[in-house]
């Protein structure tokens, strides 16, 4: 199908690739369809996690690991249910986590939303954004000075 991306005009995504959020995505709750985009290659972050059924919502987003390479979750039973999860609670094998990215005009300044990531059950295509009971920061710096963020040597690219 061809859907209309936000920063890459017309492209084109298989039906089957593309990812349901049941509930929506935060402030774009009636939102619920969307293909990951990857024009830097499959491997390569960032992505972009484009509404299929609109120019916007589109986000930037990051595998977190990358990031912050302890980054764990645990999931919440109702996530596990709205999902589709299948199998033993810390049995995530197939279990992706993104987070969003708020790139400003000056991309040094990026940060990524560590305490809400979405969720993506890989087996069904389902995915929620969950706000995580634990101390990630919801305005992680991307670009740090130190070893916490990703430094300019392994920097993500041109965002």
């Amino acid at each position: 199908m061809i859907i209309n991306s936000r920063d890459f005009g017309e492209i084109e995504v298989a039906e089957d690739e593309l990812i349901t959020f049941p509930s929506g995505v935060f402030a774009f709750e009636e939102v619920r369809s969307f293909a990951l985009i990857s024009p830097l290659g499959e491997d390569v972050y960032p992505k972009w996690l484009q509404s299929a059924e609109d120019v916007s919502p589109c986000f930037v987003v990051f595998d977190p690991s990358i990031i912050e390479c302890d980054y764990k979750i645990q999931l919440e039973s109702f996530v596990r249910d709205l999902l589709k999860f299948e199998g033993e609670a810390d049995d995530n094998n197939n279990m992706r986590l993104l987070v969003i990215a708020t790139v400003p005009s000056d991309f040094k300044k990026t940060t990524v939303n560590m305490k809400a990531p979405i969720i993506i059950n890989a087996d069904t295509a389902l995915a929620a954004q969950v706000i995580l009971n634990s101390d990630y920061d919801f305005k992680y710096p991307l670009y740090s000075e130190n070893a916490d963020g990703l430094d300019d040597a392994e920097s993500a690219g041109d965002i």
